[in-house]
């Protein structure tokens, strides 16, 4: 995400992005060393220590009070750009396994983007 399109995310939605792709790393039951890379990359620019990121992710499997709703956005702009980073990290294994998708759905629907929208994506990231 550039430093313009994070200029318009508060503490709060960062911090709903960051939960939202750490549940969508895990919908799956595991957690892929690529979609850890893809994770730091998307959350580069909002400051969070590298300690309470590894924290973060070696414990989303076991961490019973994440709550599992989609984030929401103030702007469909920025639900766009979480559910592209969420897309890439769901694929980093190379499967977009059935939670996977459900779960982009239900952020797509809390954000108001059209399915159509989230079809084309998927669509041009899997080939």
């Amino acid at each position: 995400m550039s430093a313009t399109e994070l200029s318009g995310l508060d503490l709060r939605e960062r911090s709903e992005y960051f939960r939202g792709l750490l549940l969508v790393m895990a919908a799956d039951g595991e957690l892929h060393p690529r979609e850890r890379k893809l994770i730091r990359e998307s959350i580069a620019a909002f400051d969070f220590s590298p300690e309470y990121i590894d924290e973060s992710m070696n414990s989303i499997l076991q961490n019973n009070h994440v709550s599992l709703s989609p984030p929401v956005f103030s702007s469909v702009i920025h639900g766009k750009r979480f559910l592209s980073d969420a897309l890439d990290i769901a694929l980093a294994d190379g499967i977009l396994d059935e939670n996977e998708e459900k779960w982009l759905r239900k952020s797509a629907e809390a954000n108001q983007i059209s399915m159509e929208w989230l079809e084309e994506q998927i669509a041009l990231k899997v080939g």
